[in-house]
């Protein structure tokens, strides 16, 4: 009587074992995904954010080769769920351009520009369980826009006094 009491009981624990994994292991899956979706926006935004300083800090004509730049090297650190860290066609924007930094008053004499540069980036995040549950097959897509001010200043090419 005693063993077959003992065999009920582990069979019972199997079976409750058996439920609460069934009931576990979604949850365990979305908060996965949703702990992914978070990383990924933190880095779309920190991405963001170093285009449009290292984009703000030279001359106006390299401003989009830089931004390019950092999103490039994100791209290289990403991989599996994150991935096509881009910028978003249109930006650089910057209220400066590189005529106004070659025109007077900045040339001969050099000095400071006043102004900001703006960047928008995107990034793809490819979840396991959220992404089928709320769109199929196509991964999620979340935009950043940073602005910075401009550090850059003209260099002085005037000629000095003989």
């Amino acid at each position: 009587m005693a063993e077959s009491r003992r065999k009920r009981q582990k069979g019972q624990s199997i079976v409750e074992l058996a439920v609460g994994l069934i009931a576990l292991i979604p949850i365990v899956l979305v908060v996965f995904d949703l702990a992914v979706i978070v990383i990924g926006v933190q880095l779309n935004d920190s991405t963001c954010r170093e285009a449009a300083r290292v984009a703000a800090s030279g001359a106006p004509k390299d401003q989009a080769a830089r931004a390019n730049a950092v999103v490039a090297r994100a791209n290289q650190r990403s991989a599996g769920m994150l991935s096509k860290f881009i910028v978003v066609a249109g930006y650089p924007q910057s209220t400066v351009t590189q005529a106004q930094a070659d025109a007077p008053p900045y040339v001969p004499y050099g000095g400071a520009l006043n102004g900001t540069v703006t960047v928008q980036t995107e990034v793809d995040i490819k979840p396991f369980v959220v992404q089928a549950a709320y769109n199929g097959t196509s991964p999620l897509k979340f935009r950043s826009q940073q602005s910075f001010p401009i550090t850059y200043v003209v260099p002085n090419v005037a000629a000095p006094f003989p």
